[in-house]
């Protein structure tokens, strides 16, 4: 259990009335692997489980840092059991004790009925629950809307962070209430981590904090990449703001849910996700939920292992050399001597997997997954046909098995990695960017648009990506020479000014081309596509420019009297201020 406050000891927590208890969580995925016949129910079973840790915790309200769900589009079943399980644990006569100080119209502009669910009169909430998107459930199709709308319009849940505009990020606070103890809510859904890395570099990401801003806890949840991948592909820890106390870190699915202080003095809490959706040795790490007790400028933050989650056990065994193997006494091949070894190891691995205190439903059809490293392709042996003597032992038998060649390692110079020496560019679009920037071989193409292009290709299934990219630069290219008409003598010097003009294509008008409202409906009410196999968001992921962030100043009037949370003058960090006015307001089944 991490403990922290600003004098670094334990907080004095005695008076419930004055203490925030929130439960945290991320990346449910909600959906995946619902056609599945062993793991269809893992996801729905996994949320009961963390709604009924919610009501016997009697939290105040439940924060989802993104990927509630797996698909854009979920299946009308995912929908069903969401709203069916919302509606089984988050209604109720229970009172909610929280205020809401600032003003929904701007915390849920998004939405028709912009109001925080617990206060609507004709709803009986008990437990609310605040939630962004992430990138697999971000807003899609030519009316940009997501999963999320869908519940908020029932108001089963508080859907805020949502940010649209491409030119500068402005996050406005749910400011919270609850006896002595004041919450600003920070939220921020997913956004493209290069656009949004450009604008940390630009200065142009403000948070506006509130009036008497030393009494506020400043809690920021958001959905973005925290490890690296690929080129500048994430953000870095050191971009958070130094004001803010905590911040709940979506999108990372191994579990490092215990805050961690940064040389900022900022504290991190990546809670991880609620399910395994690869066989990547982070998934292994147990599934864990937090219970988050605020109490002024303290925090405690509880760990709670999930036992619903399917056991998944991760590892790795490398293969002798040839000569060391012991093939002449029991008489058996280089490769039935590799199988041998490895049933051994999966038997113990199964084993391993009963003992970690799941429920039985998931316990006897654990996850497995064993990577075996060889140095000779005499080692190999047929994997999918070793798996079919496991159906029924575990979940995933086609793919429990994988073997990976043992290559001699090259040390890559330090401008093939592009300023990042420890990382070994392996992304497709790492190879991309390698590949013609050595070669210099593209004459009137600029790289970064085709990159972007292979991303679509690749992360959200769309073959068309990279001809369309292809297509609008050589009709645009026609255009400009028919209107040029240059001498023979003059195409080249017009060639090179053609390049590096495309070199500064934003990112934005890249984005504006290949997500064509026009074109992703067409895509997406195309019957030879099954949306409930594909996932349109994974194009989110990009790489980024990363800088500081800064506060801002807010430009926005008062909007006369009585109203809530209107921005005033600027603190001492240069931020606008909330000005918390407002009181309760209780609607049905309310504490008086």
């Amino acid at each position: 259990m991490s403990i922290t406050s600003e004098e670094n000891n334990v907080p004095e927590m005695r008076k419930d009335d004055d203490i925030f208890n929130i439960l945290v969580a991320t990346d449910i995925h909600l959906g995946f692997e619902e056609k599945d016949p062993i793991r269809d129910q893992d996801t729905f079973d996994t949320l009961e489980e963390i709604l009924q840790i919610a009501d016997a915790e009697q939290v105040d309200f439940i924060l989802l840092g993104g990927d509630l769900f797996h698909h854009a589009q979920p299946s009308p079943y995912c929908i069903y059991r969401c709203t069916e399980l919302l509606k089984k644990y988050c209604l109720g006569d229970r009172p909610v004790e929280i205020e809401f100080l600032s003003d929904p119209t701007h915390n849920f502009s998004t939405l028709q009925n912009p109001t925080v669910n617990y206060e609507d009169p004709n709803l009986n909430i008990s437990i609310p629950v605040f939630s962004i998107h992430g990138n697999h459930d971000d807003p899609t199709g030519q009316r940009q809307i997501s999963a999320m709308d869908l519940l908020a319009t029932t108001g089963l849940l508080n859907y805020f962070g949502r940010w649209s505009n491409h030119e500068m990020v402005e996050i406005e606070p749910i400011l919270l209430k609850k006896g002595q103890t004041k919450l600003a809510l920070y939220g921020l859904s997913h956004i493209k981590d290069e656009r949004l890395g450009r604008l940390f570099l630009d200065k142009k990401v403000k948070m506006l904090a509130p009036d008497d801003d030393k009494d506020w806890f400043n809690l920021l949840v958001w959905h973005q990449n925290r490890a690296t991948r690929g080129v500048k592909n994430f953000i870095p820890d050191d971009t958070l703001p130094k004001f803010l106390d905590l911040v709940i870190w979506g999108h990372e699915h191994d579990c490092r849910i215990e805050p961690e202080m940064k040389t900022n003095g900022v504290y991190i809490s990546q809670p991880g996700s609620s399910v395994a959706t690869s066989l990547a040795a982070g998934e292994a790490i147990p599934k864990k939920i937090g219970i988050l007790k605020i109490h002024k400028k303290s925090f405690i933050m509880t760990p709670i292992e999930l036992k619903t989650v399917r056991p998944y056990i991760f590892d790795e065994v490398v293969l002798k050399e040839l000569n060391e193997m012991d093939t002449e006494d029991n008489g058996l091949t280089y490769s039935e001597t590799t199988v041998e070894l490895v049933k051994n190891k999966i038997n113990n691995m199964i084993q391993e997997a009963k003992q970690l205190g799941r429920t039985q439903k998931v316990t006897q059809k654990p996850l497995i997954r064993l990577n075996v490293k060889y140095r000779d392709e005499r080692q190999l042996f047929n994997t999918i046909r070793f798996g079919q003597t496991y159906v029924g032992q575990v979940a995933n038998p086609e793919d429990m098995v994988k073997c990976q060649p043992i290559k001699n390692p090259v040390r890559q110079n330090k401008s093939d990695v592009y300023d990042m020496p420890d990382i070994i560019a392996d992304r497709v679009e790492d190879i991309v960017l390698k590949h013609f920037n050595d070669n210099d071989s593209l004459l009137c193409f600029s790289v970064y648009p085709l990159n972007e292009a292979v991303k679509k290709c690749i992360d959200s299934n769309d073959p068309e990506a990279t001809a369309l990219i292809s297509d609008h630069f050589i009709k645009e290219t026609i255009e400009k020479l028919e209107e040029s008409m240059p001498e023979i003598e003059e195409l080249d010097k017009f060639i090179d000014d053609l390049k590096r003009s495309r070199q500064q294509d934003s990112a934005s008008f890249v984005h504006k081309i290949l997500n064509d409202p026009n074109r992703v409906k067409q895509r997406y009410s195309s019957s030879e596509l099954d949306l409930d196999d594909e996932d349109n968001n994974d194009s989110n992921i990009v790489k980024i420019d990363d800088d500081d962030v800064v506060s801002g100043t807010s430009s926005k009037p008062h909007s006369g009297p009585g109203s809530r949370g209107r921005w005033g003058s600027n603190t001492s960090r240069g931020s606008s201020a909330v000005r918390a006015t407002r009181g309760t307001r209780r609607g049905r089944g309310r504490a008086k």
